[in-house]
């Protein structure tokens, strides 16, 4: 009687375990894959399902380390069996394979459970072929030389290779350490015969300059975009195998879009691949080169002037471009020409100008430097040779560009005459030499005066002239003796200012006046005349002639208004800042630096004694 009692309580407990056990196994998540097997640059879409009423979302760091993550959806799922309604959330995950072989899906966490972890064989582009068409997508990548030297120019090409419209494609660029990389040029499309069938290529190239010796590991450009679904187009990998689908060819007559990439009805999944590795040995820069070292396929030196052609005069800037073009460089491994001029020119230089392009096979780079010539005197001066080394790639010995040694006239300053090579000057030692045309007398007939005529005319003259100058030489004697008083008085007030200084025509106050109206143009003039009116025996005719005279603390102030004139572009140049560093010195050279408060010097001679 015992036993039939317990009997009824073991199976009660047994149904609420199985129903208990179902409710587990119905909440847990669910992960699948719509594809088990495909190739490599393809890819697979997975899905994960719970209840609705389930808390979490996937967690997928655990797909990181073999997968990218392309696209993500959600979704929700409602159906009725029975009279009973349920419903479920849905997740979808499209994932691209970083490399190939059998690679794991790990269990997808979501809130306090796991899914099962699944596996995908993804097979090499050379083994899929075998099993059937070439795949519909695919990247080349090849580069030349293999072995180049230090900063010398690799050319990298990829090619996407495609035999089905694609929507939406992205190709990124290679991923180099260490290295310059330049576009060469727009990509080139063409077509392409391949196994029989044409392919559509797009062609991109790349110039690579390696900046260290040794390996160099070039990772390929990634593509991701929109290509028609394989299970929906019967092209894809799953499609090889047995069991393809037969309305494929159906599909591919009817469905084709070429403008969306897609099927009639835009039925597209996205893909990724990513172009293989390529691994360089990059050879140092042979021993005994020159510095800077320029592996090129050619280097030239050409120059222009503004004005053209030149002409040179002293104080007065002359415009001097210097351009460096080398195919097979980057316009940033150009160097810099440092000038090489007589100690007769200044040289100004401004900031180089720099460009680099690509004509599809190699890059063409070009430097202009431009430098502004000032010459300081007058004369025959010779602009020494410009050298610039490089390495020829093509025939691996060095090379040098050239520029000819140019000699220059230089013209003295504007308004500045040279003396004459050679004169003969007129004796003026016993007084001036004076040439008196003869007189010619005429009588009323119009003949010459006869010579006694003449001599009684000058008789007649002499005993007047007398004199006269008798008289003359009294009125200067009265003259003399009475300027006899004021002359040591005289004296004394010119020695009284044994250092009197000419006063200049511009004033202090005049210059500080430009100064502060920031006109570096017109500072220079005002600043040379007050110096020519300064120094009237040796007047400079430049600012760098006037800072020998003022010291250094002027000199750095001048050099700034000679810059900011003959640099090129023109620059702000703050007067006001200057002329507070040069204000000190001109007053100074003017003796304009007493104090106000400061009592008058007592005279040299004071009166009464």
């Amino acid at each position: 009687m015992r036993r039939m009692t317990l009997y009824p309580v073991r199976l009660l407990a047994w149904l609420l375990a199985m129903l208990f056990s179902l409710q587990a196994a119905a909440a847990a998540p669910e992960a699948r894959l719509d594809r088990t097997r495909i190739a490599e640059g393809e890819t697979v879409v997975l899905s994960v399902n719970v209840p609705a009423d389930s808390d979490g979302v996937p967690d997928l760091s655990e797909l990181a380390q073999d997968f990218d993550i392309l696209d993500r959806s959600q979704s929700m799922h409602m159906s009725m069996i029975n009279g009973r309604t349920s419903s479920s959330r849905g997740w979808q995950f499209v994932l691209a394979p970083k490399r190939s072989g059998t690679l794991a899906v790990p269990a997808i966490r979501v809130g306090t459970a796991s899914t099962r972890p699944l596996s995908l064989q993804v097979l090499p582009a050379a083994e899929a072929a075998k099993l059937g068409p070439a795949p519909p997508v695919s990247l080349e990548v090849e580069v030349e030389p293999q072995q180049p030297l230090v900063q010398q120019q690799v050319i990298y090409t990829v090619r996407l290779l495609s035999r089905v419209p694609l929507s939406q494609p992205r190709l990124s660029d290679p991923q180099i350490k260490d290295a310059i990389v330049e576009h060469l040029g727009a990509e080139r499309e063409y077509s392409s015969q391949r196994g029989g069938q044409t392919l559509r290529v797009i062609e991109r190239r790349y110039a690579v300059f390696p900046q260290r010796s040794g390996q160099l590991d070039i990772e390929g450009p990634v593509l991701t975009a929109q290509v028609p679904d394989p299970d929906q187009r019967g092209i894809g990998l799953g499609q090889r195998f047995p069991g393809r689908d037969p309305f494929a060819d159906f599909d591919r007559l009817f469905g084709r879009s070429g403008l969306s990439g897609g099927s009639l009805f835009g039925q597209t999944r996205p893909m990724q691949m990513r172009a293989k590795r390529l691994t360089l040995q990059v050879q140092p820069q042979p021993p005994g080169t020159s510095t800077p070292w320029l592996p090129a396929q050619s280097v030239a030196l050409n120059d222009a002037w503004s004005p053209d052609p030149p002409q040179f005069r002293v104080g007065e800037p002359v415009t001097r471009n210097i351009a460096i073009t080398a195919q097979g460089l980057s316009a940033v491994q150009l160097p810099d020409l440092p000038p090489d001029l007589p100690a007769g020119i200044k040289a100004y230089p401004d900031k180089a100008q720099m460009q680099t392009r690509g004509d599809g096979d190699t890059v063409v780079a070009q430097k202009v430097i431009r430098m502004a010539l000032v010459p300081a005197h007058a004369g025959t001066l010779t602009l020494p040779e410009v050298q610039l080394t490089w390495w020829d790639v093509a025939t691996n010995e060095p090379r040098t560009a050239r520029l000819p040694p140019r000699q220059v006239e230089v013209l003295p300053a504007a308004g500045v005459v040279s003396p004459p090579a050679s004169s003969v000057a007129p004796d003026t030692a016993s007084g001036p030499l004076v040439t008196v045309p003869p007189i010619a007398a005429s009588g009323s007939n119009g003949s010459a005066a006869s010579p006694s005529s003449a001599g009684d005319a000058e008789a007649a003259v002499w005993p007047w002239l007398a004199g006269l100058f008798g008289l003359a030489w009294l009125v200067t004697l009265v003259v003399w003796w009475r300027s006899r008083g004021s002359a040591p008085e005289a004296v004394a007030v010119r020695a009284t200012t044994p250092g009197a200084v000419p006063q200049p025509a511009v004033t202090l106050s005049r210059i500080e006046q430009v100064f502060r109206s920031n006109d570096a143009a017109t500072a220079r003039q005002t600043l040379l005349h007050w110096a020519q009116a300064r120094w009237t025996q040796d007047p400079p005719r430049r600012l760098d002639q006037v800072a020998v005279r003022l010291g250094s603390e002027a000199a750095m102030v001048l050099d700034e208004i000679d810059r900011c004139l003959y640099a090129g572009h023109p620059r702000h140049w703050n007067g006001a800042a200057a002329w507070d560093r040069l204000a000190p010195v001109l007053r100074r050279e003017s003796g304009q630096d007493t104090a106000p408060g400061d009592p008058p010097l007592p005279p040299l001679y004071p009166q009464g004694t």
